[in-house]
């Protein structure tokens, strides 16, 4: 990973954006809150509208929160896990069911394969399920409609690789090495029309790469990319 130090060139002409995303968010709640309060009349399928944009924006600033605190910590060196005994295929399908909306929304196809048994493994649930929906989050948000979206699941000699990949945007050639950089996005035009704060691959970088795995990354501009996080699988009866 780039040194800390060296990334901070990257970081200025980034942080008035962040700056201004927390704000966007409240005024938004407040916004369609105080509609809701003050207006009488609204019909039940609007109030219902209103409730789920609030939501929406509750989550995704929560989400952001969540990331910034995670990179200080990163940044810090203060990350840490609290790895435990994780039921990995209820932990696979409890990401999947969070990104399908997502994927639903915008008619995209997703496909998931698992093994037929997968290995036990020592996991820090909540942040490993944050790093592989910020990866299929990802490849929804960078898909056009009716894409196709694939994460599947290899087990290969001592490791485990957790694979997503898609038919999106892609990434060019220069800009493909700068993507686990702290605030960085890309500058096609149709990424900067997605939200988004260039954090989350920071953090799902660091997270990996505290389990002891590598997360790497291959793209072809216009025809896609693939993820790939891969841990080892720990020896039977090791702790």
């Amino acid at each position: 990973m780039m040194p800390w130090t060296a990334m901070a060139a990257n970081s200025p002409s980034k942080i008035p954006t962040l700056k201004t995303k927390a704000p966007q968010r409240m005024a938004n709640i407040k916004a369609y809150a105080e509609t809701l309060a003050i207006h009488e009349g609204i019909d039940v399928e609007r109030q219902k509208e209103f409730c789920n944009i609030i939501n929406g924006e509750a989550t995704r600033l929560a989400r952001f929160v969540d990331e910034m605190l995670s990179v200080s910590q990163i940044e810090a060196g203060a990350m840490t896990l609290d790895c435990r005994e994780t039921d990995l295929d209820r932990l696979l399908h409890d990401v999947v069911d969070s990104v399908r909306p997502q994927m639903d929304q915008k008619r995209i196809t997703l496909e998931v394969k698992l093994p037929p048994k997968l290995p036990a493994l020592s996991l820090d649930k909540d942040k490993f399920t944050s790093a592989l929906v910020n990866l299929l989050g990802n490849a929804a948000k960078y898909t056009p409609d009716g894409g196709r979206v694939a994460f599947e699941i290899q087990l290969r000699g001592q490791n485990i690789d957790f694979c997503v990949s898609d038919t999106g945007f892609g990434i060019s050639a220069e800009e493909l090495p700068r993507v686990f950089e702290r605030f960085f996005r890309s500058g096609d035009p149709r990424v900067r029309k997605v939200d988004g704060n260039g954090l989350g691959l920071t953090f799902t970088q660091e997270v990996i790469h505290l389990l002891g795995g590598r997360l790497t990354v291959e793209s072809e501009l216009n025809r896609g990319t693939k993820f790939v996080a891969s841990l080892p699988i720990p020896e039977p009866g090791a702790r």
